[in-house]
């Protein structure tokens, strides 16, 4: 029997499809071409060498691994690694888990409120928020002045595990919510009330039947937040100290200092094997859920807004409150910063000056770190659209089986922990003479934003009529007529959205860019770090203001552009 060409969702006229449609799968994997070509390149090579070198050097063998778990000072980081990981997980699941439950009860205006503040911090830039909590943390800072009064004392943070684990904790923060919420969002508000119908206290309802029916959305997230954490660099860079370094600071000094290559390898292996662990098993535990989710139906919106919001209890409220205060506080912090008189790191400042504005739009290496992130935004930017693009469209034309394993190689630089793949980048380059160049940066930072458009241009097509497409066909028009007349238009928001992700993720992106900098090559990211751990220099504050501008503005202006490309659509 022969499979039949018509697209899914194309309408079944009985005529024969045109010609072009029987070619729609060959059409996608030339479409894919380029993007896998890129990633192989870039991304997959380079991972092959350094496992080599993990087997390979300094010796063949298993040395490397095996020091792993008989050398006391790895095994020791390690260990600190893991438990920091765990930690911020679990933590991070008992903060946002109220949170977003709040967030399903509460009416449409606090919900858009609540929404907007787990945004936030993406809208941070990631060294904004650290040196945020820096300023926080410090010998006589806030945080320390507000234990005082408990008989704390001068309690040290800065340089502790117990400091990096809360900042990580107040990052990943919304890749807890987020997941949650929309596992939240899918579950009947009308089976808890028929579990308390049938006499089941509150409580009891609430465990037996609401708790299961999230589980998918806490072990997405919660997986999710400890694989992020793993290759955690800049956080413990900057808030810790060496004696309670984590993994990502030994590959960086085996790295970059030492040329141990094989040692690092072997460290990034390890990782990626607990990686790869983990989202298997959350992929289990959560598919088997999914099918609870689905069964749990639509969210109920039969209550008014007023009625909903009064379901939230006091305690709630006061703990959705404070998660609020924890995810907004360092952009609270980072802009009045900005205006301090003073020539040290002090919030909140003693007194108000524009001098570190000046001082930013007039140092020669401030002005030239500048533009390098724009100029390397940019080209990362269109690079990663074009081949994101692209991928997306050539995805939707494979058959089922084959579209899931490639899009789970497209979005492989994703999954992998990020200090890996900054040493596999690092190690490739240096071998091809790109290190301390901007093309090598750019290259890099592109491999790393091409999921990014592929998953929003995907989503965009996922929810497209395709029949739109076969109705023009079948009315005469040419596949390049469809393409720029009907398709083009109907996708152009997920492109737009993939391009400001893409440039926003290449702008904030420091790791990779602290492996390949040298003085010609130098983003704003780096600047910042240097001026942090070498330099000491407040100009840092006007920095990281003009970075949550530089990352915020592009996302706020996507989604109006998308909100009244919306409204126009349903005119």
């Amino acid at each position: 029997m022969s499979a039949p060409t018509a697209t899914a969702g194309a309408p079944t006229t009985g005529r024969p499809a045109p010609a072009w449609v029987g070619r729609a799968y060959a059409s996608g994997w030339l479409l894919l071409l380029p993007s896998l070509v890129a990633l192989v390149v870039l991304f997959v090579v380079p991972l092959a060498s350094i496992v080599v070198d993990s087997f390979t050097e300094p010796s063949t063998g298993l040395g490397n691994y095996s020091s792993l778990f008989t050398d006391g000072y790895t095994i020791r980081v390690l260990s600190r690694t893991l438990l920091v990981a765990l930690v911020v997980s679990v933590v991070g699941v008992l903060l946002a888990y109220p949170y977003a439950y709040a967030m399903t009860l509460v009416g449409p205006t606090m919900r858009a409120v609540l929404v907007t503040v787990v945004l936030i911090p993406f809208w941070t830039s990631m060294l904004a928020r650290n040196f945020a909590w820096m300023v926080l943390m410090q010998d006589g800072g806030v945080i320390q002045d507000m234990l005082r009064p408990f008989g704390l004392g001068d309690v040290t943070l800065l340089g502790t595990t117990l400091a990096v684990a809360i900042s990580m904790t107040q990052v990943l923060l919304p890749f807890l919510v987020l997941p949650m919420y929309s596992a939240m969002e899918q579950i009947d508000g009308r089976l808890l009330a028929a579990g308390q119908s049938l006499g089941a206290p509150r409580t009891r309802a609430f465990r037996r039947i609401y708790l299961p029916l999230s589980t998918p959305g806490v072990v997405a997230g919660m997986s999710l937040v400890f694989v992020l954490a793993l290759g955690f660099y800049v956080t413990p860079a900057l808030l810790g100290s060496t004696r309670t370094a984590m993994i990502a600071q030994v590959i960086n000094v085996r790295t970059k200092e030492l040329l141990d290559f094989g040692g690092a390898g072997a460290m990034g292996m390890f990782l990626l094997a607990v990686t790869l662990v983990v989202l298997g098993l959350s992929r289990r535990v959560a598919g088997r859920n999914v099918a609870a989710v689905a069964a749990g139906g639509q969210p109920a919106r039969t209550r008014a807004s007023g009625e909903r919001s009064s379901n939230v209890r006091p305690w709630l409220k006061a703990h959705t409150t404070v998660v609020a205060i924890l995810l907004a506080a360092p952009t609270l912090v980072v802009i009045p910063m900005s205006f301090s008189s003073a020539q040290t790191f002090r919030f909140p400042p003693d007194g108000w000056s524009l001098r570190w504005y000046r001082e930013l739009f007039t140092s020669p290496e401030w002005i030239a770190a500048i533009l390098n992130s724009l100029q390397v935004g940019i080209f990362t930017a269109l690079f990663a659209t074009v081949l994101g693009t692209t991928a997306a469209f050539g995805l939707t034309r494979l058959r089922p089986r084959a579209r899931g394993a490639l899009n789970g190689f497209l979005l492989s630089p994703m999954i992998v922990p990020h200090i890996l793949v900054a040493l596999v980048v690092f190690s490739a380059f240096l071998r091809l003479g790109l290190n301390g160049t901007l093309i090598g940066i750019i290259l890099a930072h592109t491999a790393l934003a091409v999921p990014f458009v592929v998953i929003a241009v995907t989503a965009r097509l996922q929810g497209m009529d395709r029949r739109l497409s076969s109705v023009a066909a079948s009315l005469g028009a040419s596949p390049v007529s469809v393409f720029r007349r009907v398709t083009l238009p109907l996708v152009m928001p997920g492109i737009l959205s993939g391009a400001v992700l893409a440039f926003v993720t290449s702008l904030d992106e420091v790791v990779i860019a602290l492996f390949l900098q040298a003085p010609g090559a130098i983003t704003l990211p780096v600047q910042m770090f240097n001026s942090v751990t070498v330099q000491i220099d407040p100009t840092i504050s006007a920095a990281s203001s003009l970075m949550v501008v530089l990352v915020s503005v592009p996302i706020l202006l996507a989604q109006v552009a998308g909100a009244r490309r919306g409204k126009g659509g349903t005119r």
